[in-house]
C-alpha cells in the first residue's frame, strides 16, 4: 500500500489545521505547491513570515495592522459615534467590502462559550465597555453572526449595557443561520444591515 513521502505529508497535516481545510483540499494545496517552481513557494514562505512579522493587533479595535492604530480608527472619515462589535478581525471585511458601514470597529476575538472555556474576561469585553465609557459612542451594532453561542454574547453585551443610553442594534435575520460573515455576499450583508433591529 502507498503511503505519502514524510515531508509531504507533514505538509497536508499542517494545511489541515487550517479552518475549513478538509483532508482532500490539503492534500490538493500540498500538491499544488509542490508541483509548481521553487521560486512561488519561496514567495509563499516568505510572505508567510512576513505578516507574522510585521502585522500586530490595533491598540483601539484588535483588527491587524502594520501600525499601532490601524487605517480605519486612524481615518478622520469615519463615523466615531458608531461602533461596529465583530467577532474575529476577518469579519470586518465584508462591511468594508459592501461600504455598508462607515463608522468604527471593534473585535471581540471570538464569542462566549463556557464549555470551551471562553468566559468574558477571556474576550476582549472589558476593554469594549471601556471604549465605550471613553469615547462618545452613541449606536453599537453587534454584528457576531447567528450562532448560539454570538446570540448569547451578543445577550450578554447587551444586559451589561442595559442602564446605558447608548443605542443598540443587531444585524437582521437576512443572514442565515449558524453561517459566517466571511461567506455572506454584498447584498445579503447590506439588507442585514440597513435593517439592523433593536436589541
Amino acid at each position: 500500500m502507498y503511503s505519502s513521502p514524510p515531508a509531504l505529508e507533514k505538509l497536508v497535516q499542517e494545511f489541515s489545521k487550517l479552518p475549513s481545510i478538509g483532508r482532500k483540499t490539503a492534500r490538493r494545496l500540498a500538491f499544488h505547491l509542490i508541483s509548481g517552481d521553487r521560486e512561488k513557494m519561496e514567495h509563499l514562505a516568505t510572505a508567510l513570515m512576513e505578516a507574522k512579522t510585521k502585522l500586530i493587533r490595533c491598540a483601539r479595535c484588535y483588527g491587524f495592522s502594520e501600525e499601532e492604530v490601524c487605517q480605519i480608527c486612524a481615518s478622520p472619515g469615519r463615523d466615531r459615534e458608531v461602533l461596529c462589535v465583530v467577532e474575529r478581525a476577518s469579519d470586518i471585511l465584508p462591511f468594508e467590502n459592501s461600504g455598508v458601514h462607515k463608522g468604527l470597529y471593534f473585535v471581540l476575538g471570538g464569542v462566549l462559550s463556557p464549555l470551551d472555556g471562553i468566559k468574558p474576561e477571556t474576550l476582549h469585553i472589558p476593554e469594549l465597555m471601556e471604549r465605550i465609557e471613553r469615547e462618545n459612542v452613541k449606536e453599537l451594532i453587534l454584528a457576531l453572526g447567528s450562532s448560539p453561542e454570538a446570540e448569547s454574547t451578543a445577550l450578554y453585551i447587551d444586559r451589561i449595557l442595559a442602564n446605558s443610553a447608548i443605542h443598540r442594534t443587531r444585524l437582521a435575520r437576512g443572514i442565515p443561520v449558524g453561517s459566517d460573515l466571511d461567506f455572506i455576499d454584498d447584498v445579503t450583508m447590506l439588507r442585514a444591515f440597513e435593517e439592523r433591529v433593536k436589541l
